[in-house]
């Protein structure tokens, strides 16, 4: 069973309930989208994942214009992912605005979700309102303690156990240096103010351990 399946899928159940849902075909779309987060070769972006964006949303609920709108994008934001793949925002987006519009959701709110989603691609550019909060939740990782982030570095590579070690220093220290030369992280003073100042001890870490051909783990 995917790790904390049965919390997740209790979220789920009463993420239906408050929208007047909580159908057999909500309970069955909630189990599907579980059973694709614990796919491999998943080993960071995966139930635990997951898990730790919902806890998130938890704290911060009280500040969102549309919480039912960021619980759903969400839940949906890596439910399609292939490391190989650039397409796994945009079919994840896809896929949340397929079900939600046939459970006959506000167009509103499906579009927000949608656009919330194609947000967690992570491009430099200001974000305003709920967007911000979702990519700042889905980037709280970089913030959390020393040996948690350890571990993320270690998940990371191996999901992309497939790219050759050289080619993966490249390509994961561009990543990480990219976030650095961010003037902020995180866009919500609520993130910034907790996580701004670790995550940048980080991600130097990483990056000082990939220049000595090391991996921070």
């Amino acid at each position: 069973m995917p790790a904390h399946a049965a919390e997740l899928l209790a979220q789920w159940q009463v993420l239906g309930r408050s929208l007047d849902r909580d159908t057999p075909t909500w309970q069955r779309e909630g189990r599907r989208l579980i059973r694709s987060w614990a796919r491999w070769p998943r080993a960071y972006h995966d139930t635990t994942h997951l898990h730790a964006c919902l806890r998130h949303l938890q704290a911060v609920r009280p500040y969102l214009a549309d919480p039912h709108a960021v619980e759903l994008a969400l839940w949906f934001h890596d439910a399609i992912y292939w490391p190989w793949s650039a397409r796994n925002e945009e079919r994840s987006a896809d896929w949340a605005a397929r079900f939600l519009r046939a459970q006959q959701l506000p167009e509103a709110t499906v579009c927000a979700v949608h656009q919330h989603i194609l947000d967690t691609r992570h491009q430099p550019g200001p974000l305003t309102g709920d967007a911000q909060w979702v990519v700042d939740i889905d980037l709280a990782i970089l913030g959390q303690s020393d040996a948690v982030y350890r571990q993320f570095e270690r998940n990371v590579r191996r999901e992309y156990f497939f790219v050759r070690w050289p080619r993966y220093v490249a390509g994961r220290g561009a990543v990480l240096q990219g976030f650095l030369h961010r003037p902020r992280i995180y866009g919500t003073g609520w993130f910034h103010d907790r996580y701004e100042a670790q995550a940048r001890t980080n991600l130097g870490h990483a990056l000082k351990a990939l220049a000595g051909g090391k991996l921070y783990a």
